[in-house]
């Protein structure tokens, strides 16, 4: 039973893990320890590291080289210790820490230049694994989602300008204008003239019936019919005179 539990927990450590999203604004560090009796741990080198080491200490982990052998990184975070490997000469092929490169999501690739020399590039990730020369037992972290940006801020509504009112119209009455008629006033003067103004007082009549004519004429267009009623009415008028003068001398004789 004990070697049942030994072999399925031998295979769970050798069983890759899923990585999830780094969410790293730089270079993504994965170490695997499970060659050690440990787990896989994950942190982040913000920025651009300069180096692959770099990038390994800015993500929380630290590092030895071998005394004889400057550039190869034999512990990372004391492990594994000195009883181990005296960390003076290189690693053994069978125990060792293998280092790797990988694109974010992608897939691991062995380093073939020390992590001493190599320049990662942002938004990669770095791997070193404990073992045989075993890649790290999950895969590169994904790049973060990028987040969603927040609308742009809308300019506020244009105020539409008011409709414009058609103008007051004023209505103004004018005050009723009494105008009179003209009205031509006539004058009749009725006296008891003398037998001996009869022939002036005919001469003046004719006259006055003249001026009627003319002012009738000015202001008819049919003058000659005004002139004919007129030299009648004078004739008229003469006639009257001398039978009245007639008859007056003729009563003087009696």
């Amino acid at each position: 039973m004990k070697r049942l539990f030994a072999a399925l927990a031998l295979v769970a450590a050798f069983v890759p893990v899923p990585a999830h999203a780094a969410g790293c604004d730089g270079v993504t560090v994965v170490v695997d320890y499970r060659g050690l009796g440990g787990g896989v741990r994950q942190g982040c080198a913000p920025g651009s590291p300069s180096s692959g080491v770099a990038a390994l200490t800015a993500a929380g982990f630290g590092y030895t080289y071998a005394s004889r052998q400057q550039g190869f990184v034999c512990r990372i975070n004391g492990k594994p210790g000195a009883d181990a490997d005296k960390c003076v000469n290189t690693s053994p092929a069978t125990a060792y820490w293998s280092y790797w490169h990988a694109p974010a999501g992608g897939a691991w690739s062995y380093s073939n230049q020390g992590a001493a020399t190599y320049v990662p590039a942002r938004g990669t990730v770095e791997g070193w694994a404990f073992g045989a020369g075993e890649q790290p037992g999950i895969a590169p972290p994904a790049a973060p989602a990028p987040q969603p940006q927040p609308p742009a801020p809308q300019p506020p509504p244009v105020g539409q300008p008011p409709a414009q009112q058609p103008p007051a119209v004023t209505t103004t009455t004018a005050p009723p204008t009494s105008s009179a008629a003209p009205t031509s006033s006539s004058v009749v003067a009725s006296s008891s003239t003398p037998s001996s103004a009869v022939s002036s007082s005919v001469g003046e009549t004719s006259t006055a019936v003249e001026e009627k004519a003319q002012q009738a004429e000015e202001k008819s267009g049919s003058g000659w019919l005004w002139t004919v009623i007129g030299v009648v009415l004078i004739a008229a008028l003469v006639v009257a005179g001398l039978v009245v003068a007639r008859r007056r001398r003729g009563a003087e004789a009696e």
